[in-house]
């Protein structure tokens, strides 16, 4: 390093003069920014319509956010023991992902799995599985979100439970319910992109089941839409709202067109953020999001509830902001971020662990995460006071361009027909590819600063090596996990699973409304992953196989 690059950096300015999105940001904000905000109108109190400011009158004093990390190492065994782990350090709830084929619904001795099964989260088979991996939780006692995108996982949850002996009422979990078209229709982008074809038949489907789950299940969440996996695309904060919320009201649109009250499943609707590292855009942007969500409940559906006018959701921390390069300093980004979540009024949090750019979080990364949260909990006076921003010119005026850039966003989609609409078109596809571009174009040319990555680099051999959870797992276990499905399937009541299958298959044709208690049959019976999800795709004229190599074993 040079005498005049020192001097040089002594006397630098900040270089980005835009948010993380690109909205562009003046040096000073004065009162002049904020004046056509009325405060009773577009702000008000935290607890109070719109609000902006949060949902709740007195915010973490009186309840602080679930900190749930989530996790799915390669096996069920595995997978409890780590959750049992983080509930013992103080984790206040749980959520569980799982590998790349339960996501994809197929099993784990599918020919494509190879290579895959429990590379990225658990693999869920079946119900054992799911048996195996909840193993000593009280289930009536811990909040449980199932982020595994697998049709058996939900209703292997309530088949548990009520072997436990509790009651539907005492249940309190979030699960995305019909993979995942109606979860999100654009948060499987990239990987999963023919259950697009489903999206009519399963909106039927969603909606029975809405019903189902509202009146027997009333503490599940069962209606969770995933605006994570749109900003891992690279979008913008407003993008991430916009479409999300345009798939939320879509669904929403369709159940009020059946009779259903608004205010009866509204209550259950969530989303699932991303937060980034620009912490004042997504303080703002959560703030933007709650005023939009109760308007649009208020004005365009005529929700009076004030729970339905309240938006409720999980936020984790982004995975795009992790990086491999001196991968230790991920736990300052995911820190940095978990603080703007928190400044941004979430019900729920998820943080990173610093290696996961690398593999499956160890368990020195899953704690470092827990321990994160709870410094911000306990330590930084942050849950101290309600939406403590407010009133910050920049803040407040960020808010508001966000807001109206989020519904300018949403009014476009719904121009183009809707967002099953905006996809099909090709419209989402093009904004998401543009916007990764533009943001790997920035961090090439050092237009975007990426610490470790493009400046504050150091040489390869001299970045220290990260303990990696992939290498000290056996995989032998993931092998014999595969043998023991295949024994599993061999030796089960034969007759009883094609029962099973076939009552499903022929509910699922004749749009039944009780879909529920098939899929719960089909767990009872030992019916598999790719087998429940395989009979329903055919119910809906799809092949049995999403990929279409294997066809179906009971013909």
């Amino acid at each position: 390093m040079t005498t005049q690059e020192i001097k040089s950096r002594y006397f630098q300015g900040a270089r980005r003069k835009e948010t993380w999105s690109g909205i562009p940001v003046k040096t000073v904000y004065t009162p002049e920014d904020i004046k056509d905000i009325d405060y009773a109108r577009s702000i008000g109190n935290p607890g109070e319509y719109p609000y902006r400011r949060g949902i709740y009158t007195d915010m973490y004093r009186g309840r602080l956010w679930s900190q749930r990390q989530i996790t799915g190492c390669p096996t069920p065994k595995l997978t409890n023991e780590r959750l049992r782990y983080l509930l013992s350090t103080g984790e206040s709830a749980i959520n569980i992902i799982g590998d790349q084929p339960t996501q994809i619904g197929i099993d784990s001795d599918h020919p494509w799995a190879e290579g895959s099964v429990g590379r990225v989260g658990v693999c869920v088979d079946t119900m054992d599985d799911m048996r195996q991996i909840l193993d000593g939780i009280p289930l009536d006692q811990v909040s449980t979100m199932l982020t595994l995108v697998t049709p058996i996982a939900l209703p292997s949850y309530m088949v548990l439970a009520a072997e436990q002996g509790i009651p539907p009422s005492e249940l309190r979990a979030t699960s995305p319910m019909v993979p995942p078209v109606l979860g999100a229709p654009v948060c499987m982008y990239g990987g999963r992109e023919w259950w697009f074809d489903m999206a009519r038949r399963q909106m039927k489907e969603f909606i029975d089941k809405l019903e189902y789950m509202t009146k027997k299940y009333p503490k599940i969440y069962v209606a969770n839409y995933n605006a994570y996996n749109i900003r891992e695309t690279g979008v913008g904060a407003a993008e991430e709202v916009a479409w999300i919320f345009a798939n939320a009201f879509e669904g929403l649109k369709l159940i009020t067109e059946r009779g259903v009250d608004i205010d009866v499943v509204a209550p259950k609707v969530s989303i699932t953020f991303s937060v980034m590292i620009d912490i004042l855009e997504e303080a703002a942007k959560f703030r933007a999001a709650r005023a939009i969500w109760a308007r649009t409940l208020k004005e365009k559906f005529g929700a009076k509830d004030p729970r339905s006018l309240r938006l409720k959701y999980h936020v984790n921390t982004a995975g795009i902001i992790m990086e491999r390069q001196q991968a230790t300093i991920n736990v300052i980004r995911a820190a940095y971020a978990a603080l703007a979540a928190v400044f941004g009024g979430t019900q729920s949090l998820q943080v990173a662990g610093y290696d996961e750019p690398i593999a499956i979080p160890t368990e020195e990364a899953a704690t470092l995460a827990v321990r994160t949260q709870q410094i911000l909990a306990n330590e930084t006076g942050v849950a101290t006071v309600a939406d403590p921003l407010a009133g910050s010119y920049y803040v407040e005026s960020l808010t508001q361009q966000l807001e109206e850039k989020i519904q300018k966003i949403i009014d476009t989609i719904e121009e183009k027909g809707g967002m099953a609409a905006a996809i099909h078109s090709g419209y989402i596809d093009r904004e998401m590819e543009a916007a990764w571009f533009k943001y790997q174009r920035e961090v090439e040319a050092k237009e975007r600063i990426v610490v470790g990555v493009n400046e504050f680099t150091i040489p390869e051999e001299q970045d220290a090596d990260v303990a990696v959870y992939l290498g000290k797992v056996d995989f032998d276990l993931v092998q014999r996990h595969i043998e023991n499905l295949k024994e599993f399937k061999r030796t089960r009541d034969q007759a009883k699973v094609k029962k099973a299958l076939e009552a499903l298959l022929h509910a699922t044709e004749n749009d039944e409304p009780d879909i529920c208690d098939y899929e719960k049959e089909c767990c009872k019976a030992g019916c598999t992953t790719g087998e429940v999800g395989g009979v329903k795709r055919m119910g809906i004229g799809l092949p049995y196989d999403p990929l279409g190599i294997l066809e179906y074993p009971f013909a």
